[in-house]
């Protein structure tokens, strides 16, 4: 079934809900007919299911059925705002493994970067984000935040359980199960400045793997951890 992803608040039974420009462009590829059954996400809980119709060069689905997916647990990812490039993989993964939010950080290793992520490049990675949704049947995309820097970050409400990925970490890293923040440096890592204020506000040191990991390969096997520590927690294991 095709998935398409429309703005939220607009999905509801008997609804004819059109479809976005870039979703229609993916319809076309796709080759999508007339009543074809299309599943529709809004990234914010609410799945529904309609038949598609094409008015012209433009098309829209008629919903017959929705649902509201609960909200997941909370899953913060911060990581240096290194290569876009990168950080646009890092994205993709966050989504699938169901991260809530994602927070370029602007720290001091990161500045250098040429092809570093900066604000114009926000719109990009929430696409990104979405795209992601459509492909790995979640309901919820993660939000993304602006580049913003230690500062503000830390400033932030964030879940009490903290990891910060570190080759010098632990193997078995604690509070995975419930709402989690995860910090991650950029290429190079985090300066001793940058551990030492991370450290001081609580983010535990954690090693996800024998050698060093590039940021967006960390963020995956961080991610990955939390998912089987919620399995454990879920199904007593």
């Amino acid at each position: 079934m095709i998935t398409v992803v429309v703005a939220p608040g607009h999905l509801a039974a008997g609804v004819a809900v059109p479809v976005p420009e870039e979703e229609v462009h993916h319809l076309r590829v796709r080759r999508g007919a007339a009543t074809d059954p299309v599943r529709v996400v809004d990234g914010c809980g609410t799945v529904a299911t309609g038949a598609l119709e094409w008015q012209g060069k433009d098309a829209a689905v008629r919903v017959e059925h929705t649902e509201r997916v609960p909200a997941p647990v909370p899953l913060v990812v911060a990581a240096g705002a290194g290569d876009r490039e990168r950080f646009l993989a890092l994205i993709e993964k966050a989504t699938e493994l169901g991260a809530t939010l994602v927070v370029p950080l602007a720290t001091e290793r990161a500045a250098s970067v040429a092809t570093g992520v900066r604000a114009s490049h926000r719109p990009r990675l929430s696409r990104r984000a979405l795209e992601a949704l459509k492909q790995c049947g979640g309901a919820w995309a993660p939000e993304v935040a602006p580049p913003e820097d230690l500062t503000h970050f830390l400033a932030r409400s964030l879940p009490a359980a903290r990891w910060l990925a570190d080759q010098g970490g632990s193997d078995e890293p604690a509070g995975g199960a419930g709402p989690l923040a995860l910090a991650v440096g950029p290429e190079g890592g985090f300066t001793e400045e940058e551990r030492d204020r991370l450290l001081g506000a609580g983010f535990a040191p954690v090693r996800f793997g024998p050698n060093t990991l590039r940021f967006d390969t960390a963020v995956t096997a961080a991610l990955t951890a939390a998912w089987l520590a919620r399995q454990r927690e879920t199904h007593g294991r």
